[in-house]
């Protein structure tokens, strides 16, 4: 799809034409199994060009609005495990939201404008719900190294919630967990 977009005449020339190719290209992506990550090197990738025409100009900035709308539907399957998880991406999100939205203001694309800033705040308000059912993140401190086993035991009354433990410290081996580290709240 993406070769038969950049062999159409038609979609240089048109920019009507370009963005419903582009849709069909993204909707394609996302649906072969495109990640939020994924889509998010597509935006980078057309703000790292420098285009010298104004119709070059326009072209990326499609590519990065409709890519940033990937970017939030991808955003929807994401499963996170803690309320740090979810502040990461909003931060995130809402960086690329902001770089996007201070652009299409000095086009004076108010349009444009406005459906940015509209999408921003549904991702923001999921993040927002999201995050609120999840766990937070604290410090702990233990006086000896224990196993992951051992450590969830002591924390939660629950042994099988050692993978967490390890999972949240980035521990290679479970059999010694740092004796400073983070867990999720009970």
């Amino acid at each position: 799809m993406v070769g038969k977009l950049l062999a159409s005449d038609s979609a240089i020339t048109d920019s009507a034409s370009f963005a419903a190719q582009m849709i069909d290209c993204l909707n394609e992506a996302r649906a072969a199994g495109a990640t939020w990550v994924t889509m998010a090197r597509v935006r980078l990738q057309a703000l790292s060009e420098s285009p010298q025409s104004l119709s070059a100009t326009v072209l990326v900035q499609m590519i990065v609005r409709l890519s940033l709308a990937q970017e939030a539907r991808l955003v929807t399957d994401l499963e996170f495990k803690s309320r740090d998880d979810v502040d990461s991406v909003a931060k995130t999100m809402a960086a690329a939201f902001d770089a996007a939205a201070e652009i299409a203001s000095d086009d004076l694309q108010a349009g444009a404008y406005m459906a940015i800033i509209s999408l921003q705040a549904s991702v923001t308000k999921y993040l927002t719900d999201t995050g609120r059912q999840l766990p937070r993140v604290v410090n702990y401190h233990v006086a000896q190294t224990l196993p992951a086993l051992a450590m969830a035991q002591r924390f939660y009354a629950d042994a099988s919630r050692a993978d967490d433990l390890r999972n949240e410290n980035k521990v290679v081996h479970p059999a010694f967990m740092p004796r400073d580290g983070r867990m999720l709240a009970v």
